[in-house]
């Protein structure tokens, strides 16, 4: 894969926002300690995955459909609306970007029917 595909991906995934996954589970956890005697770590561990797996796919699906849309186009850009950017600045990647999408859902997908 090549290097802008890769840095492609990296933007389109929303890397700083998946912070906001790990924090929201870990209230969830704050939570559930309060409340009960035993805490099963293999389900909050898989929770914890499904849900990063979950919000990758969903940054890279609204990346992808609003490049093809053309709404990253006339959409004026700040910090937390208008995207990325990154498929204006590399139209080439819009596939791979879409392939990556689907990757994290199936994940996910699979891993609630396990």
């Amino acid at each position: 894969m090549k290097q802008y595909n890769i840095k492609t991906l990296l933007k389109s995934m929303r890397v700083p926002f998946l912070i906001l996954t790990p924090a929201c589970v870990f209230l969830g956890y704050s939570v559930s300690i309060t409340t009960t005697d035993k805490i099963q770590y293999l389900d909050f561990f898989l929770l914890l995955f499904g849900a990063l797996f979950a919000h990758i796919s969903v940054n890279t699906f609204n990346e992808y459909y609003d490049f093809r849309s053309g709404l990253d186009i006339k959409t004026t850009k700040t910090p937390f609306s208008g995207g990325s950017g990154a498929l204006v600045e590399n139209p080439e990647a819009a596939n791979t970007v879409f392939f990556v999408a689907l990757i994290p859902i199936t994940l996910q997908v699979a891993g609630v029917s396990v």
